[in-house]
């Protein structure tokens, strides 16, 4: 059945919507109007209808411009956001209606609330500004490109830095247009690995400036991905870290030259010749200081030619080519070499072939730093680098520190060699002077003929074999070769009676080990050797001569020298008896260990006869 749109309740239509809607007349005056809207106004219909509807709702003075508009332009909705003073905002929807004739009949008012519409649109509106503000006030340079690498946006400090005149100008250009082609290239293959790794990178990189300066940037490039996965873009920032990297490498290279420096020192302390002290420290400035090379000249490259002490990280050529290089300034820099100044040349790239030397080395700065000691300037240090400037004032600094600990070091090497041959010859001298006294003895006692020089050797022998140092078995040697210089007091007769001595004899030969020591106790010597010789003859159980000491009183030299005597003298001739040979010799200390003897003492020399194959006749252990 056909619907008469005359049976239609159009205000039960207009109450059934949530929005508020009325009618107004060509006059602006209200004919229709629904619930939504009445409630909105605060009034009832019969106070609303017939008044203009600015002064029912909303209340502006007058009709809303849209509503003009609309009545100008038939059949077409005109839409106005109208603000209230309470801060509420409607969206007004106005149109005219007319009739089956064409005739105005009225106009119609939607109106809707969209106050939190308006205010979250303010606040995005007030974020995106914020963020914008903040975009273009960072000193940062900010990127935006999709995903062929090709630019979407930029912030003013980037736009500045490309000599853009707006941010915009940046859209559908790529770094091809901006920067040479090796780091175009660069950029873009980064661009398309972190987009397909999907994974955001931080790189320190060179950068080139459109004004052709050249700096490092750290930059961080984020991947744009699409809700699929796929990659869409990428954003990037980044910022010049130039003087960040300087101040890290500047770290960095002190501290290479401090521990460098370090190195050395120990270098120095543990070095025993001058040749082995320059190689060492130019190992270390190579191996650790990261030099390309370095070499040690002894000479001042003007009455005195410069020599290669000591050299690393250089060939044979090479070397030829610093010792020419370091003549050719020493001449040119007119004495500044010879006066102990550090010369430094930071540009060796333009440096010429000299002479016949055709290496060409692969440094592109050095220094040369003088070797000076006590005043005497008797070298240089020489350091080649691979890096441009390398040399500047803390480096060098360091350098002229590290030359002067070096200068110091062969001088200490110097002085203690020359001393060294001093002490070496009075060695020798108190050596022959001891012995030329031990042979004098030996011409009084022709029976005991070699007897001291065997019990030397003998006591030598069994103090390396207990692990004593060299410096002690030296002393052990000289007690040894003069422990029984005190005869010299004992008459003739009875050093040479073939008979069995006397008691009374015998009381004059005990007297011999204080009288060796009242001859020695007066001569210098670095070793208790006047001690030695006096207890030789004294035993553990204090049964011995002169003075019948015990075990703590007396020197382990002097335990050593006994026991060598004892097993000597059992072995060996004697006036009054004939030699029992090596064996009961060795049964006497093994049998009166301990007691009498250093049980430690016996069994060393146990070990050398038993063991080792010593032997008196040979006056030493084979090898």
């Amino acid at each position: 059945m056909a619907i008469d749109i005359r049976d239609i309740d159009l205000r039960r239509v207009l109450d059934a919507g949530p929005n508020p809607i009325f009618l107004h007349d060509r006059e602006f005056r209200l004919i229709l109007a629904n619930r939504a809207y009445l409630a909105l106004a605060g009034m009832t219909e019969e106070e609303a209808l017939g008044r203009p509807y600015w002064e029912v709702f909303p209340k502006n003075g007058g009709p809303l411009p849209s509503c003009l508009h609309a009545m100008d332009k038939a059949e077409e909705e005109e839409t106005e956001e109208v603000r209230l003073p309470d801060g509420r905002v409607f969206l007004s929807r106005s149109a005219p209606l007319f009739d089956a004739h064409g005739a105005y009949l009225c106009s119609r008012h939607d109106l809707t609330d969209i106050t939190a519409l308006d205010r979250a649109r303010a606040a995005i509106a007030a974020s995106e500004a914020k963020h914008r503000t903040l975009l273009e006030n960072l000193p940062q340079k900010i990127f935006w490109k999709d995903s062929r690498s090709v630019y979407v946006a930029c912030n003013a400090a980037y736009a500045r830095e490309l000599k853009l005149a707006q941010p915009d100008d940046i859209a559908g250009r790529d770094d091809f247009e901006f920067y040479p082609r090796e780091l175009a290239e660069k950029y873009r293959a980064d661009d398309a690995r972190i987009m397909a790794g999907g994974r955001v990178e931080e790189i320190e990189e060179p950068y080139r400036a459109a004004d052709g300066q050249e700096s490092w940037v750290h930059t961080v490039k984020v991947p744009l991905l699409a809700a699929s996965g796929g990659p869409t873009g990428i954003l990037g920032i980044f910022w010049d870290v130039t003087e960040q990297r300087r101040a890290r490498q500047r770290i960095e290279r002190l501290d290479r030259m401090y521990r460098t420096i370090s190195l050395c020192n120990q270098t120095l302390v543990h070095a025993t010749d001058e040749l082995t002290l320059c190689r060492e420290m130019c190992r270390v400035l190579v191996n650790h200081g990261g030099f390309r090379g370095a070499c040690v000249l002894h000479g001042n490259g003007a009455e005195h030619a410069l020599t290669v002490a000591g050299a690393a990280g250089l060939n044979e050529e090479e070397t030829r080519w610093v010792v020419a290089f370091c003549t050719r300034r020493a001449a040119e820099t007119g004495g500044k070499f010879q006066t102990g100044t550090a010369d430094i040349c930071n540009d060796l790239t333009h440096e010429p072939k000299l002479g016949t030397v055709n290496a060409e080395l692969d440094a592109t700065s050095a220094a040369m730093l003088p070797l000076v000691s006590e005043g005497h300037h008797f070298g240089c240090l020489w350091v080649g680098s691979r890096e441009a400037n390398a040399f500047d004032g803390e480096t060098v600094a360091l350098l002229q520190e590290l030359a002067g600990d070096l200068a110091f070091g062969i001088g200490n090497l110097r002085s203690r060699a020359e001393r060294m041959g001093i002490l070496e010859k009075l060695d020798a001298s108190l050596d022959h002077a001891v012995t030329a006294i031990a042979g004098t003895v030996e011409m009084r006692d022709p029976y005991t003929a070699g007897h001291q020089r065997r019990v030397a050797e003998l006591a030598c022998a069994i103090a390396r074999e207990m692990g004593l140092d060299a410096d002690r078995i030296q002393g052990l040697r000289m007690a040894g070769i003069v422990h029984d210089i005190g005869k010299i007091h004992v008459p003739a007769e009875i050093l040479a009676n073939p008979g069995k001595l006397t008691d009374a004899e015998f009381e004059i030969i005990k007297t011999h080990p204080r009288a060796g020591y009242e001859i020695l106790k007066s001569i210098d010597f670095p070793w208790p050797v006047a001690d030695i010789v006096l207890q030789h003859h004294e035993r553990l159980d204090g049964s011995g001569y002169p003075d019948g000491r015990c075990e703590p009183d007396i020197l382990l030299e002097a335990r050593i020298l006994a026991v060598a005597d004892v097993v000597e003298a059992m072995a060996s001739h004697r006036p009054y008896r004939p030699g029992f040979g090596i064996y009961p010799a060795l049964q006497e200390i093994s049998r009166h260990k301990g007691r009498l003897y250093d049980a430690a003492v016996a069994d060393a020399c146990l070990r050398l006869f038993l063991e080792k194959s010593y032997s008196l006749d040979t006056h030493h252990m084979p090898t």
